[in-house]
C-alpha cells in the first residue's frame, strides 16, 4: 500500500473516531479500499444506518472521493448515500454511511446446518458475512477443519460456507479459511 494511501486510511480511521456517534457492534471496522456502494440520495436497499462522516481533503477529485469511501469502510459500513448533497468541486466532503440490512438474525448453534459450496459463489440476493478461519491439529483430516469453518458461519448466523482454502500448514497447525454467507 503506497504511504500516501496508509496516511489517508488512518486520517478517516481518526475522523471516524473523533466524529462521535460511536461505532456499532454488529459492524466491524472494515479495512481501506472495501467495496462500498454509492447513491446520491436514499439507498434504494434496506440498511442499518451508522451516522454520517466527513472528510477535508486537500484537492477535490477521486483521491477524496475514496477517502470518503474509507471513512464509510471504518465505521463499518458497506453503504455510502446523500453523495448529492456534495459540490462536484468540494474538496470537504459528507455522505451517510449504512450497511445494507443483514439477512441472517444473529449467532446460531455449533452444528447448525450449512451448506458448503464447493465452487461458485452464494446464490443472488445473500447475505456475504465475511471470513472465517480454522485452525486445526495437523492430524485433522480436512473434514474436522471444515467442520470448524462451518461452526464459525453458524456463529455468525450464516447458513453457507464458500471459497474454501486450505489446509495449509501454519506454524504447527493446520490452517484453512473461507467466507462465511446468509440465503433466505
Amino acid at each position: 500500500m503506497r504511504a500516501g494511501a496508509v496516511v489517508a486510511a488512518l486520517g478517516a480511521m481518526l475522523l471516524v473516531a473523533c466524529a462521535g456517534g460511536g461505532v456499532d457492534a454488529r459492524y466491524p471496522a472494515r479495512a481501506p479500499g472495501c467495496a462500498v456502494r454509492s447513491f446520491p440520495e436514499q439507498p434504494t436497499v434496506a440498511v442499518d444506518e451508522l451516522g454520517p462522516v466527513k472528510v477535508d481533503c486537500p484537492a477535490a477529485g477521486e483521491a477524496c472521493e475514496r477517502q470518503l469511501l474509507d471513512a464509510v469502510c471504518a465505521r463499518g459500513g458497506d453503504v455510502a448515500w446523500g453523495l448529492a448533497d456534495n459540490a462536484l468541486s468540494a474538496s470537504s466532503l459528507v455522505a451517510h454511511a449504512a450497511h445494507s440490512r443483514r439477512l441472517a438474525e444473529g449467532m446460531r448453534s455449533p452444528g447448525c446446518n450449512v451448506r458448503v459450496l464447493a465452487e461458485g459463489g452464494p446464490p443472488p440476493g445473500s447475505e456475504n458475512i465475511g471470513p472465517v478461519t480454522a485452525y486445526c491439529s495437523p492430524d485433522d483430516p480436512k473434514d474436522a477443519c471444515v467442520r470448524e469453518l462451518a461452526d464459525q458461519v453458524c456463529r455468525l448466523g450464516g447458513n453457507m460456507l464458500w471459497q474454501i482454502d486450505g489446509p495449509t500448514v501454519y506454524g504447527d497447525k493446520q490452517r484453512m479459511r473461507g467466507r462465511a454467507a446468509h440465503a433466505r
